[in-house]
């Protein structure tokens, strides 16, 4: 059934409400961003907590597609309120609706994937007040205005469900040039150290692009004692099922673009924290790059105060 416009669910919580202050904060942040490493994204993996939190290190994901042409935005989201809900969830309809405006859902891209994988479903329930692909909705309409959207929730994180969304993403997108977003925080509630050590190991496994590898590292990492540690990836089915889209479509490196966490936004909590990072997947030279691992962390966007 076509659902009508989904109107903003954390609007002046996660980002704020009025519209120009909204559009000014996303270029502020885009301008602060790192610069892009070249290559046409095929992924991305982005954070997708408060802009106060995690602004700044998705502003670093996002720079990575500016000035590059796309004709659709696949945005790969987790379930953090519909409890009851352990699947695929396909968004039909209109748009989603920000303070910048409606961005509008390809439906037929929806269509054809509800029809070409048997996990997914249209169940609207999922996406009413989901927030982690609500908050990516203004750089997509900063960085590719225009440009429509394929909203989906995945909210299990069974590698082979996982592996058959991706392939028949992949599928979909065969002929299109689409952009994926896995929308993703990493670590939650650790201290500031620990988050740092875990972030480190997901994220270089992320930028491997090996789903296998990546869900070994997380057992591991949350396996080893740390305290206050609840998950490694707070998004990790859609992260699994973009490494499968992405490598179907001819993705052969991995970028780890930036990281930080919430204990480097003002005021600097330190003691229970929630990691963030920026993966960028691109064609080309197989292979890793790592160096962001080894740098200091990004430091936060010191806007208004804004959900983690």
């Amino acid at each position: 059934m076509r659902q009508p416009v989904r109107p903003p669910a954390v609007a002046g919580s996660f980002y704020p409400q009025e519209p120009r202050r909204l559009a000014a904060e996303v270029m502020a942040l885009l301008e602060q961003a790192r610069p892009a490493h070249g290559g046409r994204p095929i992924a991305l993996v982005v954070p997708h907590a408060g802009f106060a939190f995690s602004g700044l290190i998705a502003a670093d994901a996002w720079r990575q597609a500016q000035g590059h042409r796309y004709d659709l935005v696949v945005l790969l989201g987790t379930n953090h309120t519909a409890g009851f809900f352990t699947g695929i969830s396909v968004f039909i309809g209109g748009g989603f609706r920000t303070p910048l405006g409606v961005v509008q859902v390809d439906e037929q891209a929806a269509s054809t994937l509800l029809a070409a994988d048997r996990d997914c479903s249209s169940d609207p329930a999922p996406h009413e007040r989901e927030h982690s692909i609500e908050v990516q909705l203004p750089f997509v309409q900063t960085v590719l205005p225009g440009v429509p959207i394929l909203p989906v929730i995945v909210s299990d994180e069974d590698p082979h469900l996982c592996a058959r969304l991706g392939v028949a993403l992949a599928n979909v997108l065969a002929s299109r040039r689409a952009l994926i977003v896995a929308s993703s925080d990493l670590s939650h509630f650790p201290s500031y150290e620990d988050a740092a050590a875990a972030d480190r190991a997901v994220l270089a496994a992320m930028a491997r692009l090996d789903p296998d590898g990546l869900r070994e590292t997380i057992a591991r990492e949350e396996g080893a004692g740390r305290r206050g540690l609840d998950t490694c990836a707070c998004g990790l089915a859609p992260v699994l099922a973009a490494l499968a889209a992405a490598r179907t479509l001819g993705a052969t490196r991995g970028t780890v673009v930036s990281r930080a966490s919430s204990g480097d936004a003002p005021p600097g909590d330190r003691a229970r924290v929630v990691g963030y990072g920026a993966v960028l997947f691109t064609a080309g030279e197989p292979g890793t790059d790592l160096a962001a691992l080894d740098e200091p962390a990004h430091a936060l966007h010191p806007g208004s105060r804004s959900r983690r």
